[in-house]
């Protein structure tokens, strides 16, 4: 691998009723070689989404040195299979249950605020406070991606880019997990990712069609460790051997 690495990062939107909507955004951590294939096929993917038509594309290419860059394993993973949306929820709030969270259904409840954030929801789960400074942006883990992952890693895999996050997110020690449902309409499969469970895929959590996705952040600690912990989701570079 070479000294230097690239990162890029793409998002896309639209303009509806003066507000920008998200539709759809990726990162990479690539070396120059790939530069081009990279962009060209994230430009692709921004403007062909089942969310619709962007009208704003932005691709950032930023050089960060090897370095700086730090190695994890990806967490282990199980699937579980459920039939409906509502039998997912369920399966949701057991797993809260188990690690320890006993206000499953206040938490869930909270999902409903990060439907339509470019980021994530970072929730203290003992006073049930939001700990992010901009609510509306959220906080965005970024500087991320999956190690040697080939030729593919420019491509839509939801299950991969997820994994990855959720492999960063949870590794911070005030993360005890983190809930995802996709904003996809077509993609209907979330999870709950924790250091004890790993990460557990739950085939169905909302019906298919649905654009409602979000994700919360959940935070155990104290409330003036929460700026760490967003420097290290934002800034702190990682690769995931998958």
């Amino acid at each position: 691998m070479s000294s230097d690495l690239y990162s890029v990062k793409m998002r896309a939107s639209r303009k509806e009723d003066n507000e920008d909507r998200h539709i759809s955004g990726a990162e990479k951590i690539v070396e120059q070689d790939m530069l081009q294939t990279i962009c060209a096929q994230l430009l692709e993917r921004a403007i062909h989404h089942s969310k619709g038509e962007a009208d704003f594309v932005n691709i950032k290419v930023e050089r960060i040195a090897a370095g700086d860059v730090i190695r994890r394993d990806a967490l282990p993973v199980t699937t579980c299979e459920v039939g409906t949306a509502g039998e997912g929820q369920r399966k949701l709030r057991e797993l809260l249950e188990r690690s320890g969270l006993h206000n499953s259904e206040e938490i869930l409840e909270k999902m409903k605020e990060t439907w339509g954030m470019r980021g994530a929801m970072l929730l203290d789960v003992d006073t049930m406070r939001r700990l992010e400074p901009d609510q509306k942006r959220g906080v965005r883990a970024t500087y991320m991606d999956a190690e040697d992952s080939g030729d593919d890693r420019s491509h839509k895999n939801h299950f991969r880019e997820a994994l990855v996050l959720a492999t960063k997110v949870v590794s911070h020690k005030n993360i005890i997990g983190e809930i995802c449902i996709s904003d996809d309409p077509d993609y209907v499969t979330g999870y709950f990712a924790s250091k004890e469970l790993g990460y557990v895929r739950i085939t169905k959590l909302k019906e298919p069609g649905c654009p409602d996705g979000g994700r919360i952040f959940l935070f155990r600690g104290e409330e003036r460790e929460a700026d760490d912990c967003i420097r290290y989701l934002e800034h702190r570079k990682m690769l995931v051997r998958i």
